[in-house]
């Protein structure tokens, strides 16, 4: 009889295991590919000029990991090791660009040789999403962007509940311009779309990496190691889980954002990642 009790009680104990935890550490089942379509991440704001500025230290190195600098514990990650998607977190977009000047279709994703690439060629583009989100945490991601008039380049967080504005939108990596020497942190909030954020010089053609640190009490971007931003302000940082969506748009939007492609757009402009890691409190 005691040892029954005892079971009883180990039994509800562990049914108190905070969800936010389980879904953080366990991988979901793969779905169909049918099913993996979605739609892509649709700001519709224009966007807002970072007022601040930031300057990289040159003698940082850009293999500089800003969570293992700061001990932050690893909870899932893709290498791109293999020859395609990993649709097990991977959702591609199926749907038109943000701004609707194109299309993202899945076919414009591909892997190879340890690479995620994204290839936007004329009014087609591409996307991915990776679900399902959390609450507070680190991302990182390593990349670098094409010289080309027309096509922008974004990794961001967005709302689990599709609540933008107000759920919060933080865009880590934004770099709309042709030249790809400035690169964007934006960080979005509020039933109005308030923006704050800052930019940095630099070349963005070679490998750099990016991260966001998002807490209850602030939201810090990364770059190689270097922070370039934060805001401990309550009103600005998201309330709610948020995942990480990355995506190439296709010009014009928002005033001098990403401009349209002209006679200079190359055939194709792609995006390029090494790798991903999501990482826990």
């Amino acid at each position: 009889m005691v040892l029954t009790v005892l079971a009883v009680i180990v039994a509800l104990a562990m049914l108190t295991v905070p969800i936010v935890l389980v879904r953080s550490l366990i991988r979901p089942p793969a779905q169909p590919a049918a099913e993996q379509a979605v739609s892509p991440v649709t700001d519709t704001n224009d966007p807002v000029a970072p007022s601040g500025r930031a300057e990289l230290d040159p003698a940082t190195r850009s293999d500089t990991e800003a969570a293992v600098v700061h001990d932050w514990p690893l909870l899932l990650h893709d290498e791109f090791d293999g020859d395609t998607l990993d649709t097990t977190f991977w959702h591609p977009y199926s749907g038109e660009t943000t701004g609707g000047n194109g299309r993202h279709r899945p076919s414009n994703i591909a892997v190879s040789d340890g690479v995620m690439t994204i290839t936007s060629r004329g009014r087609e583009s591409a996307g991915m999403a990776w679900q399902p989100g959390q609450l507070y945490g680190r991302w990182e991601v390593r990349a670098r962007t094409e010289v080309g008039t027309g096509y922008g380049a974004v990794i961001l967080l967005w709302p689990d509940a599709e609540d933008f504005p107000k759920g919060g939108e933080i865009d880590f990596m934004e770099i709309p311009k042709p030249s790809r020497t400035e690169s964007n942190f934006v960080l979005h909030y509020g039933r109005n779309n308030s923006q704050v954020g800052t930019s940095v010089q630099g070349d963005f053609t070679e490998w750099h990496n990016y991260a966001v640190e998002w807490t209850p009490d602030h939201v810090a971007g990364f770059i190689d190691g270097q922070e370039i931003f934060r805001s401990t302000d309550k009103a600005q940082i998201p309330p709610r889980p948020m995942h990480l969506a990355i995506q190439q748009d296709i010009g014009p939007y928002g005033k001098d954002w990403i401009p349209p492609l002209d006679e200079t757009s190359p055939a194709q402009v792609q995006l390029h990642l090494d790798w991903v890691r999501i990482y826990g409190l």
